[in-house]
C-alpha cells in the first residue's frame, strides 16, 4: 500500500474518530440531571465492559499477550481515559467552561508541535501556518460563546488550581497520543483493534478499583445512581458513551495513528470539536452564526493545509526511496 493511500486512510479514520468523540460533548447535556462523576463512570464501565466481550471474541490467550502491552494498556487508560476526564471535569469546576475548552481545544497544535519535537519528522516551519489558522478558528469559536463563562465566582488560588488542573489534563492526553501512536507502530505482537479492545479492559479494571475504593470510603455511588429519575436515559446514554464515544473513538484513532506521522494524527483531533459542533447545532435545530462559519472554515484550512504541506514534504523522500 502506498504512502499517498495509507495517509488518506489515516484521515478517515481521524475523521471517524473526530466523530464518535463529539458524541461526548452532546450527550452529557442530554443527561443534565446526572452528575460528571456518574456520567463519566457509566461511560467508562460500558467502555470497559464491551471491550471485555469483544476480547473474549478474539479467541486469543490473554497469557500469550506480553506483559508490557497490557501495562503499557494501564497507563493509557489512566492517561487517554479516566484521568484525562477526571482533570478535565475539575478544570471545568475551577476555572470554568470557557478557559477549559481553549486550553484544550489546543490538543491538536500541542501534540502535532511535541511530537514533532521528539520524533522530527519534518521541518516546524511546515505547521507554522497550519498552526496560526488553527488556533485562530479555536479563539473565534470560544470567543462566539460557545464557551460559557462560569457564573461562580472563585478565588484567585481556586482560579490557579483549575488553570492547573486544565494544563495537566492537557499534559496527560498530548503524552497519550504520541505515546500511544509510537507504541502501535513498534509493537508486533497485538493490532491497532485489539490493543484498543486491551485498554478498554484496563479501563473497566480501574473503574473497578474506583467502585471498591467508593464502597470501603461509604461513598454510596450506585445505590444513589439507580434511584433517580430517567435511568433508562442514562443507560442509553453511557452505552453510546461506552461503545461510540470510547470503543469505536479508540479503535479509529489507532488506526490513524499507525496510518500518519504523529503531527498529522494530532491535526485531527480538531474533528471532535467540529463534529460536537454539528450534533449540538442538530439538536437544538440551529444554525452557526457568521463568526462560528468563519472559525470552522480557518480550522478546517488549517488541518488541509498542514496534511497537504507534510504531504508533500515526505512525497520527495518516498519516491527516492521507490526509485
Amino acid at each position: 500500500m502506498n504512502d499517498n493511500r495509507l495517509s488518506f486512510l489515516g484521515v478517515i479514520f481521524g475523521i471517524v474518530a473526530g466523530a464518535a468523540w463529539g458524541l461526548a460533548f452532546l450527550i452529557p447535556n442530554i443527561l443534565s440531571t446526572f452528575s460528571a462523576l456518574e456520567i463519566t463512570l457509566g461511560r467508562y464501565f460500558m467502555y470497559g465492559l464491551s471491550s471485555l466481550l469483544i476480547f473474549m471474541m478474539y479467541k486469543k490467550n490473554p497469557l500469550h499477550i506480553p506483559s508490557r502491552v497490557w501495562s503499557r494498556a494501564l497507563l493509557y487508560a489512566f492517561t487517554g481515559n479516566i484521568g484525562f476526564f477526571f482533570f478535565l471535569v475539575l478544570g471545568i469546576k475551577y476555572a470554568g467552561a470557557t478557559v477549559t475548552t481553549l486550553i484544550i481545544g489546543t490538543l491538536p497544535i500541542v501534540i502535532s508541535f511535541v511530537g514533532n519535537l521528539l520524533n522530527k519528522e519534518f521541518p516546524f516551519k511546515i505547521l507554522l501556518i497550519s498552526a496560526c489558522s488553527i488556533l485562530m478558528g479555536i479563539f473565534l469559536l470560544y470567543s462566539s460563546g460557545q464557551g460559557e463563562v462560569s457564573s461562580i465566582t472563585v478565588s484567585k488560588s481556586s482560579l490557579l488550581f483549575g488553570f492547573l488542573c486544565c494544563f495537566v489534563a492537557l499534559a496527560l492526553w498530548t503524552w497519550y497520543g504520541i505515546s500511544n501512536a509510537n507504541f502501535l507502530k513498534k509493537e508486533s505482537e497485538v493490532s491497532p483493534g485489539l490493543f484498543s479492545t486491551i485498554v478498554g479492559v484496563q479501563t473497566l479494571t480501574l473503574v473497578i478499583i474506583f467502585l471498591l475504593i467508593s464502597r470501603l470510603t461509604n461513598q454510596q455511588i450506585l445505590s444513589t445512581l439507580l434511584v433517580q429519575d430517567y435511568f433508562m436515559h442514562y443507560l442509553i446514554g453511557i452505552i453510546v458513551l461506552g461503545i461510540i464515544s470510547s470503543w469505536v473513538a479508540t479503535w479509529a484513532w489507532n488506526q490513524a495513528s499507525i496510518r500518519l506521522t504523529v503531527s498529522m494524527a494530532g491535526m485531527m483531533i480538531v474533528f471532535e470539536t467540529m463534529f460536537g459542533l454539528l450534533y449540538s447545532y442538530v439538536y437544538h435545530a440551529t444554525f452557526p452564526s457568521i463568526l462560528e462559519w468563519v472559525s470552522i472554515f480557518f480550522i478546517l484550512l488549517g488541518v488541509t493545509f498542514g496534511i497537504w504541506k507534510i504531504s508533500m514534504y515526505r512525497k520527495p523522500e518516498h519516491e527516492r526511496l521507490v526509485s
